[in-house]
């Protein structure tokens, strides 16, 4: 913060500088200006004198020269003056001006507080990772915890080559449900660290929750391969299952690791209630197996596409030998790019009548400001190439194509 005062400071003197010295200059040049017409104008009427005396217009000629100069003499000596007293104080009022505005309006319109609310934040971090990491207190409030993140997230800004940190920050984000921040922080330490394996459970979430499903389960599914009693990998590979409404996956998976768990393991109830209520929303809904092609989607726009408040995108698959009726479909409101969803037969129109009845597809990205899929007044689009309905593909959209 104090960087921030002597910076300002600085730019603050360079505008007075820059404001003031033209001014008073300016005052100088005026008075040599002026003194300079006078000059001139003294020269031209003694020439002017001595055409009337050769004419015999003029009878005192040495009265009229004296009064002149006399004339002259006041002029210059008023001008000389003038500039030499303001100059004085000029500058005054007009650097007071510049620091009542500049100060003024920063206190008026700055995020002052919001720094102090930072750098106060920001000093908590050993007292609020007291509390939430080693006393686990239940008492810490979510305002806490967005304290403690931003805390956290300065301290890794001037030091941050330590992978427990990062690891930390993203499990916090995790709890917070910043998919994000977790994404960023767990990115930073699964790049960091020796063991991959500390930081891959999470950093699967976090993609996951960015809608990276494909990465995140083949990374999952590479994990289990090699140490098939995680746990922890098993939970977030049947919640991925849920999050996408596939039942029967979730369902596989969490029998997979209740198998792989002792009654007495604290896990082992909520993982029985969690089957449980798959089997209840199945008998409900009557749900079938997912299956056919998933395709994970990066969509982002070009500079040309403006920006439309309360947008809609929908993302869809048509048919690649011809037909505009959307198969499965996706609308997300206030999008921000780039996004990155799945699209499956999941989010069929029609459950009988899905990619997998198709031997390609091809995928678009559209963005219509008035809500409406059909109405195409200012709206942009983007498409895939055809894509294989045989196998998962990950997928690349630039919106860049005006209606």
């Amino acid at each position: 913060m104090t960087l921030f005062w002597i910076l300002s400071a600085l730019l603050t003197a360079a505008l007075a500088l820059v404001v003031i010295f033209p001014l008073l200059a300016g005052r100088a040049e005026s008075s040599q200006s002026r003194n300079e017409l006078n000059t001139r104008l003294y020269r031209q009427r003694l020439r002017e004198l001595a055409q009337d005396k050769e004419q015999g217009l003029l009878e005192d000629e040495e009265s009229a020269r004296l009064e002149l100069q006399k004339s002259l003499l006041d002029d210059v000596v008023q001008e000389q003056a003038a500039p030499s007293r303001r100059a004085s104080w000029l500058w005054l009022p007009a650097a007071a001006l510049i620091l009542a505005v500049a100060y003024g309006g920063y206190f008026q319109l700055g995020a002052h507080r919001e720094v102090q609310a930072w750098q106060e934040v920001s000093g908590r971090l050993g007292e609020l990772s007291k509390r939430v990491l080693v006393e686990q207190d239940e008492t810490v409030t979510e305002q806490e915890l967005r304290e403690l993140v931003l805390a956290l997230r300065t301290r890794l800004h001037k030091e941050g080559d330590d992978y427990r940190g990062w690891l930390l920050l993203g499990r916090l984000a995790l709890e917070l449900r910043d998919g994000e921040t977790a994404k960023e922080a767990l990115e930073r330490a699964f790049t960091m660290a020796d063991d991959k394996g500390m930081v891959l459970v999470p950093y699967a979430e976090a993609l996951a929750m960015m809608g990276e499903t494909l990465r995140a389960e083949g990374m999952l599914k590479q994990l289990l391969e090699q140490d098939p009693d995680n746990l922890e990998a098993w939970s977030v590979y049947a919640f991925m299952a849920l999050q996408q409404d596939d039942l029967v996956t979730a369902k596989a998976r969490w029998q997979q690791m209740l198998g792989r768990m002792t009654e007495d393991n604290p896990r082992y109830g909520m993982v029985e209630r969690s089957i449980a209520f798959v089997d209840q929303r199945m008998s409900a809904e009557q749900v079938v197996p997912v299956t056919g092609p998933r395709y994970q989607v990066q969509i982002t726009t070009s500079s040309a596409v403006p920006y439309h408040p309360g947008a809609v995108l929908f993302v869809y698959a048509v048919d690649a030998a011809g037909g505009e009726m959307p198969l499965v479909a996706r609308r997300i409101e206030n999008p921000g790019f780039p996004l990155t969803i799945t699209l499956s037969n999941a989010d069929a129109m029609v459950s009988d009548n899905n990619m997998s009845q198709r031997d390609a597809v091809v995928l678009r990205a559209r963005i219509a400001p008035s809500g409406n899929v059909m109405d195409k007044t200012d709206a942009w689009e983007g498409r895939s190439p055809v894509l294989s309905t045989e196998q998962d593909s990950q997928v690349e959209i630039m919106i860049d194509t005006p209606l």
